[in-house]
């Protein structure tokens, strides 16, 4: 046997003092797969798509020193007034035999529990109460699909979200060049191709998606474009949402659970409200701040307040019916400073706490004191939220799930490691770190619970319009 060179004895002595060290760390590693898979991954490649004319990026009036001008000659209408928008692009991106295989999915998907029969009875898992086993469930979390991601969207992904069916397990997202794709997550085509389908509603970047809480078959859309849409479930088709003849580059929205009552926020710091109800009438606009309210949020227990978060560096909390006096001005209940600006702020699905997420790096956890008036800070948690341009900003979602999330209440981050952490509400500790190298390779920057699964089920998506599903 030859012998070492000095350089290689150096080498060998430096290897074994880092495993000592990281022996002596004993750290553990959460999810990280070391053992060799028995098939190897697949990667989903999507039939490309026609490609869309170009629209230019919205850049604010505010900014350029201009008064603001919402003129967009792809929405010019000859007679000025604003018409509902019919022309949704489905023929260009799906064509009759697709179509008719989607609504066979959404058909599933829409199924009422306990009518259909099955052969075969699965026991239901035991709910989980304490905090312990919960844990437990969070970190047994992996990817299972065959496919290393799943291509759903065109475009970097803004939101994600399960359809609420405890039958089937119906992915969305919605990304920067107005797509909503869906992801049947336990499907597979006839040539082992993930199930996905998706359509292009809006002309720009959506900001926000929710389905009606009164009604789970209507999906509602909002876009930098002026535009609510709303996707029915039942025929797949396009709808829009009146809000009267002006025009507002909605940055979010939110209902109330009668799905009634829209709320929304704009760009130049406006809060809008339109009766879902009230056909063709204006939407009532209110000046909020100078600056872009980037995110609103009903609290789910008392309907009266709401959380607003801005690029003026603060989160506020309003009672709304303080509007219905018809006073002059209305003031938040309180405001709260933030380093930076808030990019989310929203209510836990018991009510009595508030989660702000700010580019100051900082995820804030707030008490809702008995008042029902004012918060209380806490913790505040270091996170990195400095995005950037190219990955979507970070949000702290909560558990809705009502067998897992209001027990324990938790929620669900992105992370700039490729990460994605997941937060107690009650003390602030993390819960879990999940990751998985064979298939997370981009910031896992949009998360979410599914609401109504038995376990644990988490879905994530990035810059690319690709998403994993951890169950």
């Amino acid at each position: 046997m030859s012998k070492l060179s000095a350089y290689e004895k150096k080498r060998l002595e430096n290897i074994r003092a880092n495993e000592a060290l990281l022996r002596g760390l004993d750290m553990p590693i959460l999810n990280v797969k070391s053992e060799s898979r028995s098939k190897p991954l697949k990667k989903h490649t999507p039939k490309p798509t026609p490609k869309q004319p170009k629209v230019a990026t919205r850049a604010s009036a505010r900014i350029r020193g201009k008064a603001p001008d919402l003129t967009d000659a792809a929405y010019d209408e000859p007679d000025q007034k604003r018409a509902k928008y019919e022309n949704v692009e489905t023929k260009e991106t799906m064509n009759e035999q697709d179509q008719k295989k989607f609504l066979g999915v959404l058909e599933d998907t829409l199924k009422m529990p306990n009518t259909t029969p099955s052969v075969k009875r699965e026991r239901t898992p035991k709910e989980i109460k304490s905090y312990e086993s919960l844990e437990k469930s969070l970190n047994k979390l992996e990817i299972r699909h065959e496919w290393s991601t799943v291509k759903v969207t065109t475009d970097r992904i803004t939101h994600c979200l399960f359809h609420p069916s405890a039958t089937k397990q119906l992915a969305i997202a919605t990304d920067t060049g107005g797509w909503i794709g869906f992801w049947d997550v336990n499907g597979k085509e006839e040539d082992d191709e993930p199930v996905t389908y998706k359509y292009r509603p809006h002309k720009r970047s959506i900001t926000d998606v929710h389905f009606n809480p009164a009604d789970n078959t209507k999906l509602f859309s909002s876009s930098y474009d002026e535009f609510i849409r709303i996707f029915d479930m039942n025929t797949a088709q396009f709808d829009t949402l009146e809000l009267g003849s002006g025009k507002y580059p909605i940055t979010g929205f939110d209902m109330t659970q009668d799905g009634h009552n829209v709320w929304f926020t704009t760009s130049d710091g406006e809060l809008g409200f339109v009766d879902t109800r009230a056909s063709g009438k204006e939407a009532v606009i209110h000046e909020i701040t100078a600056k872009k309210l980037g995110c609103v949020h009903l609290n789910p227990v008392h309907q009266h307040l709401m959380a607003l978060s801005s690029n003026d560096r603060t989160g506020t909390i309003w009672d709304l019916r303080m509007w219905a006096k018809k006073s002059n001005k209305v003031e938040p209940l309180q405001s709260i400073e933030h380093g930076y600006s808030v990019t989310s702020s929203y209510w836990s699905p018991n009510g009595d706490m508030l989660v702000t997420t700010a580019y100051d790096s900082y995820i804030r956890l707030f008490d809702l004191n008995k008042d029902n008036k004012t918060l209380e800070l806490k913790t505040a948690i270091s996170h990195n939220c400095k995005t950037g341009r190219w990955v979507t900003n970070l949000r702290a979602r909560w558990n809705t799930n009502k067998i897992q999330g209001l027990n324990n209440q938790h929620l669900v981050i992105g992370n700039m490691n490729h990460q994605i952490n997941v937060i107690s509400g009650e003390t602030g500790k993390e819960m879990a770190t999940l990751y998985d190298s064979d298939h997370i390779t981009a910031v896992p920057s949009v998360a979410q619970f599914h609401p109504s699964t038995a376990t644990p089920v988490i879905l994530t998506g990035n810059g690319s319009g690709r998403m994993v599903c951890w169950s």
